[in-house]
């Protein structure tokens, strides 16, 4: 939208540049006129919609707004931008801020978009203006004046265009900003406008002009000027820039030698502030990823900070939960968009090279043109694995990479002769094997690499530093003696140390290969460097990272090699809280003390539910289902064709809550059933509490465990593959059965009385008669005498609790999977949320899981003074999650949880649920 200012914005260029003269002679260039008197052109804008016109009521103003309102249209009235209106369409007034502070009077035409039929004339890449810049050295820039209102829009259109005001309704006779298909319009006015003439890269109202010489750049412009001319465009001349060496072109500076990002957006990025937010980060990830292909090793760089947004929402507005390391990886993105790499320009005839390679977490390729006796880049591509790509053979994950590698360079290499380098030797051979040894997903990629060149070769991994950089970590950093030799002259605790007679330490200086002067410790029989500040943790890192010894052993290996004050506690606590020997050594597990379950109060009120299966087929029984009551030991084994949530669901409402009525609670594990939505539902609508256990520890659901042990062993023991027809027999005995502790069985537990078995003759004596009242009086009388017997844990348990894991702010969690070969044994670090006396609450992939505390031990980091605390990088609100309105109403089929929730499952088992 125009406003009253920029009328201002055009001015000629100073009379002394050599271009002056050429931009003189086409005057109307640069006239300021908003709207040409006359259209030289036949390009109109038109609005194709579909279903009735969109309208609104205009929007009310407060006084300020309103005046500068008025100003602006007053404005653009005079000029014929717009005309009073009675169009049946209308949009909303919008006062959308500029960058000085002024407001730009603009329509909010998002409804109209949403009804309009959407124009699919492509518009350019922004990468693709590097093609016509091979060879160029010299560059000139034209931004177009108020390009859009050089567009008419179609006279039957024009209705649509109605915005309402407070003050009356307008519509445009020219395109405005804000319609769907401006751009698309504007991208095909401009090709025709500069058709054919291939030094020229315009995009949208932005053109850029590249030529080999001086002579050739006059040429070209005047061969623009004449377009621009012919078609009454007009030029920004106080946006332009004529005949420079090195010039800025959407967000890149281009010089003749490359292209790399520009110098402010650099800085711009490197003082971004620390995000507090999810949707922040998001925006410095998305302010990065823009110069991505400058970056060589952009996927291992970002890594930590790309899961932080996984699975989030794009305006989520939850606290990034940053640690020491995702802080330190934060500053390191930084310093590699500031010394990103100058990539060179396309040339068509010059030979290509595809450098790739693979890591455990990352692919990355890097392609190059050989200019002269140079490989030069001309791009970058890494990608991080997924968790099922991470899982690939190195063979399989090395041509992983150069498939996605040819795939992202496609554009560039589709026609080219160019050679693959690899270090991964036997994919030389990748072609000349038989097509039966490689498998159907190796010979897709193959297939498809093939296409494109079939020429690997090998290099050595030395050699590869360019792809290497993509995907594997750095290797032994190396040490400038001539820069510690410099540190040491400033250092105040080794002058110090010269000035103290009674030390034992005996300084002498020794010469480096470069001449300079460092000061060692004499008095043991090894020359021992003195370490500055700067410089000590870098040495311990060098020497600690060869094997990762213990502590003492660490501390001893420094000791003998070099000196400072503290130099045994600085290297005890480096070496404390290393985070790859805490994940990688076991010294000793966690064993907390045995707990038992509270004794419940009544039959049926707390309950124990598992699966079992998959097992033989059955009569299409493969799984089966058991529920225990904790009180009386009464057990169910319910067979199932299918473990789905609705299965178990109605299993466990219709063999146990209709006989036996609603427990007061459930323990089940982490079950994908049990997790589901239905069950879920079915738990609040009867009332039920949901106990889940943690993972990987079944001692916490054990009376269900227990139970499948017994019903596993009796269905082996009976030998027959008809388990389905077994299992109520199993079930028949178990609940006859006398425990020697109570000395009652299961089914006096539960009916007061002994159950008849089959081939039993006699039964119990016939009681004598009594009337009903007295029966039932003296029958729960008895029932309330039996009382369950609390578990004994015969054996004797070793108690081990490490004593910093209640004050740690993080811990390692064990892995209890099934581990791969050389896989750390520890997870983690994780920041700790809440303590608990058998589990902890863990921000494990920003979601609070709750962990057994039988997995955990304690995480040493290691926090410079000068930074924040740990216990003060994130919080336990972090990961709370948002209030729900309780006002929405449920659907019919649905009800709403006792967090705000609203759930749904099928209608007809809602109807028996409600009918119970």
């Amino acid at each position: 939208m125009i406003t009253v200012s920029d009328i201002h914005m055009v001015s000629t260029v100073s009379k002394n540049h050599r271009f002056a003269a050429l931009l003189n002679a086409y005057p109307n260039l640069t006239k300021p006129s908003l709207v040409p008197s006359e259209v030289k052109h036949g390009v109109v804008h038109q609005i194709l919609t579909k279903g009735p016109p969109v309208f609104c009521r205009p929007r009310p103003l407060d006084s300020h707004k309103l005046a500068i309102a008025k100003e602006e249209f007053q404005f653009m009235l005079n000029h014929g931008i717009v005309k009073p209106s009675k169009s049946q369409w209308s949009s909303p007034l919008h006062l959308a801020p500029k960058k000085d502070g002024t407001l730009r009077p603009c329509g909010d035409f998002r409804r109209l978009n949403d009804i309009t039929i959407p124009d699919r004339y492509p518009i350019p890449r922004i990468e693709d203006f590097q093609h016509i810049l091979a060879r160029k050295v010299i560059f000139s820039k034209i931004d177009l004046f108020k390009a859009y209102f050089q567009i008419p829009i179609a006279e039957e259109d024009k209705p649509k265009t109605a915005i309402t005001t407070p003050f009356g309704m307008f519509e445009f006779n020219v395109m405005p900003f804000g319609l769907r298909n401006a751009p698309s319009t504007f991208q095909r006015f401009m090709n025709e406008v500069l058709c054919e003439l291939d030094f020229v890269f315009p995009y949208l109202d932005d053109i850029l002009i590249a030529s080999e010489s001086e002579e050739d750049h006059t040429k070209h412009l005047k061969a623009v000027f004449d377009r621009l001319d012919k078609y009454g465009l007009r030029i920004n001349v106080g946006k332009s820039e004529f005949g420079v060496h090195e010039i800025q072109f959407l967000g890149y500076l281009v010089t003749r030698d490359g292209s790399k990002p520009l110098p402010d957006k650099v800085k711009a990025i490197l003082d971004y502030k620390l995000p507090e937010t999810i949707a922040g980060l998001r925006r410095f990830l998305g302010m990065l990823n823009f110069y991505r292909k400058y970056i060589p090793n952009a996927s291992k760089s970002q890594a930590l900070l790309h899961d932080f947004i996984k699975d989030s929402r794009k305006k989520d507005n939850r606290p990034v939960p940053w640690t020491p390391e995702t802080r330190t990886q934060f500053e390191t993105c930084k310093k590699e968009l500031a010394n990103a790499t100058m990539l060179t320009y396309p040339v068509l005839n010059l030979p290509l090279a595809l450098v790739v390679d693979a890591s455990s977490h990352a692919i990355g390729g890097a392609l190059q043109q050989l200019e002269g006796k140079d490989w030069k880049p001309l791009a970058f591509f890494s990608k991080k694995l997924k968790p099922s790509e991470v899982n690939y053979s190195t063979y399989d994950r090395e041509l992983f990479g150069i498939y996605e590698s040819i795939r992202h360079f496609k554009h560039w290499l589709e026609g080219r002769q160019f050679a693959i380098y690899t270090d991964h030797r036997p994919l030389l051979f990748a072609f000349k094997q038989k097509n039966e040894k490689a498998s159907p997903v190796q010979l897709r990629r193959l297939q498809y690499i093939s296409e494109f060149s079939t020429d690997i070769r090998h290099i050595s991994g030395k050699s590869n530093v360019v792809a290497d950089a993509l995907s594997r970590i750095e290797s032994i950093s190396v040490i400038d003696m001539d820069q510690l030799a410099d540190e040491q002259k400033n250092d105040p605790e080794l002058r110090k140390l010269l000035q103290d007679s009674q030390s034992s330490l005996r300084f002498k200086q020794n010469k480096l290969p470069s001449g300079k002067d460092l000061w060692c410790d004499i008095s043991t029989n090894v020359i021992r460097p003195f370490i500055p500040k700067k410089f000590r943790q870098a040495f311990f890192n060098q020497v600690h990272g060869l094997h990762h010894p213990g502590v003492k052993s660490t501390v001893k290996q420094m000791n003998s090699r070099f000196v400072w004050p503290s130099i045994n506690k600085d290297v005890n606590q480096w070496a404390k809280s290393c985070l790859s020997c805490q994940k990688a050594k076991v010294s000793r597990h966690t064993t907390t003390p045995i707990m038992n379950f509270p004794t419940p109060d009544a039959r049926f009120s707390a309950l124990h539910i598992d699966l079992v299966g998959p097992l033989p087929p059955s009569d299409d029984f493969r799984y089966f289902l058991s529920i225990i009551d904790r009180f009386t030991n009464w057990m169910e084994a319910i067979p199932l064709t299918n473990i789905m949530a609705e299965t178990v669901a109605q299993a466990t409402y219709e063999n146990w809550i209709v006989r036996y009525g609603v427990p007061s609670s459930i323990t089940t594990d982490q079950g994908r059933q049990f997790e589901a939505t239905l069950f879920q539902h079915l738990s609040e609508i009867c009332g039920i509490k949901l106990q889940r256990t943690t993972a990987y520890h079944p001692q916490s659901n054990g009376k269900v465990e227990r139970l499948h042990r017994t019903l596993k062993a009796a269905l082996r023991a009976n030998g027959s593959m008809k388990w389905s027809r077994i299992l109520p027999t199993i079930l028949l005995g178990l609940r006859a059965a006398v425990n020697p502790e109570t000395g009652f069985s299961i089914a006096q537990m539960v009916y007061g009385t002994t159950i008849k078995l089959p081939g039993e003759f006699f039964g119990q004596p016939a009681p004598r008669p009594r009337d009903v009242e007295n029966f039932v009086t003296d029958l729960q009388e008895k029932m309330r005498q039996l009382k369950p017997v609390p578990v004994q844990h015969k054996q004797k348990q070793t108690v081990f609790v490490h004593k910093d894991l209640d004050t740690c702010s993080h811990a390692f969690v064990r892995i209890d999977r099934l581990k791969k070969s050389l896989e750390p044994p520890y997870n983690g670090p994780f920041k700790i949320l809440e303590r608990h006396e058998k589990y902890f609450t863990l921000l494990i992939e920003n979601m609070e899981t709750n962990v057994s505390k039988d997995r955990l031990k304690p995480a040493y980091l290691f926090v410079e003074p000068d930074d924040v605390p740990i216990h003060l990088l994130s919080t336990p609100d972090a990961c709370s999650s948002p209030s729900i309105p309780q006002d929405e109403p449920a659907p019919p089929n649905a009800q709403r949880t006792r967090s705000g929730r609203i759930v749904k499952f099928p209608s007809r088992f809602v109807s028996q649920i409600r009918t119970f």
